[in-house]
């Protein structure tokens, strides 16, 4: 396995007077968000999966041992219909009282670390990745480029089960600029070029990923773990991390941890990294 990066800048210089926090000076904050039920009332179409539950409860699980050990503040879980696009849209783009994602305990932005285990898909012209929601109020998908802009409050990592919800297709054509200012806290977006295929297994592999992941490699074992050699598809974990340097956003992939978050700088521009020659279902070959 021989994983590669590609790296773009958007902007020329970094924003005057940036928010950029020391992992140190932050609040320690985890929402986990799974949703395993699909096609009832009120609910949004879908295959329903248990193990989306079942996953979002390992992944809060972790973080409540390092809060029982006073390395952590505080854990949420929130499934099925909790899970609303309301909770992933920013003020700035959504309508009042749709554009929840600073609420308190349950919007993505009050958290510094999120999960969410759901189904996805993505649009090359738009460009853009969407989530499945739990609930169809307001509206069953989260878009990430007209309803997200994270890291505004405190979000520093987001870990997506979800099929195409990283797509190189889309970051090539900036669809994935669109989650961040350059004043944001947020770092990195570790998700999935193409489908991914989903049983208990993801369970096993989150675990180690999030033991291996406490002080550093938190985009590199996404990958090391994540990553699936199929007989036909391949699963394609990438991570996606932004700052204002190549040398920043690696460190952050490779050196940054739950514990030891590393300041990349102004959002000015990404890397992409995954594994080269990946071939998905829903996505084309990475190089």
């Amino acid at each position: 396995m021989k994983i590669r990066t590609q790296k773009k800048q958007w902007l020329s210089g970094a924003l005057a007077g940036a928010l950029l926090l020391p992992a140190a000076a932050l609040a320690n904050e985890t929402h986990a968000y799974g949703i395993a039920n699909f096609g009832g009332s009120g609910q949004c179409s879908g295959s329903s999966h248990s193990v989306h539950t079942q996953t979002a409860s390992a992944f809060a699980s972790y973080f409540t041992s390092l809060r029982n050990s006073g390395l952590w503040s505080d854990v949420r879980t929130l499934t099925n219909m909790n899970v609303t696009r309301d909770l992933w849209t920013d003020p700035a783009k959504g309508a009042v009282g749709e554009s929840n994602d600073a609420a308190l305990n349950a919007g993505v932005d009050d958290a510094d670390v999120i999960f969410i285990h759901t189904h996805g898909g993505h649009e090359v012209s738009t460009p853009r990745s969407s989530l499945v929601m739990g609930s169809n109020s307001p509206s069953c998908s989260a878009l990430t480029d007209s309803h997200m802009r994270l890291g505004n409050g405190k979000l520093d990592i987001a870990v997506v089960k979800a099929c195409r919800s990283g797509n190189i297709e889309v970051w090539e054509k900036g669809g994935y600029r669109q989650l961040v200012t350059s004043s944001s806290n947020f770092t990195v977006w570790n998700a999935f070029h193409g489908d991914s295929s989903c049983g208990g297994f993801v369970k096993d592999y989150l675990e180690d990923y999030l033991e291996d992941s406490r002080n550093d490699g938190v985009g590199e074992n996404w990958i090391d773990e994540a990553y699936d050699w199929g007989v036909i598809y391949d699963d394609c974990p990438v991570s996606i991390v932004f700052g204002d340097s190549k040398a920043k956003r690696k460190s952050m992939f490779e050196a940054g941890g739950w514990r030891d978050r590393k300041n990349t700088g102004s959002k000015t521009g990404s890397s992409y990294f995954y594994v080269s020659g990946c071939n998905p279902d829903n996505g084309r070959k990475l190089p």
